[in-house]
């Protein structure tokens, strides 16, 4: 085990090698920079982003359109029109216009 002078002399040791120390100095311009870089990091995030509730939302909002389109389609094949009546309706069936040979 070190001895109390031992001690003391180490610390003097280090606070006489602080003694010349110079404080840091930044590049010219850094300030100016670092300002540029946070305007524009502010003009970033003023935009609309997707939030995990607005992800949700829409989620829920696609999945009830599936379930209506698909309980519309199985309600109206059960009593809906043959699709001979609807081609007929449309006036599909006249090929007077076309060479079917």
């Amino acid at each position: 085990m070190k001895k109390n002078y031992q001690i003391e002399e180490e610390i003097e040791r280090t606070l006489q090698s602080l003694e010349g120390i110079k404080s840091a100095e930044p590049t010219p311009f850094f300030y100016t920079r670092l300002q540029a870089r946070m305007e524009k990091k502010k003009q970033v995030k003023t935009g609309w982003h997707w939030r995990p509730a607005y992800a949700y939302a829409f989620l829920g909002v696609v999945i009830l359109l599936n379930v209506w389109t698909i309980y519309q389609v199985s309600h109206r094949s059960s009593n809906a029109e043959s699709g001979e009546q609807f081609a007929n309706d449309y006036g599909l069936n006249d090929f007077s216009g076309f060479d079917t040979n």
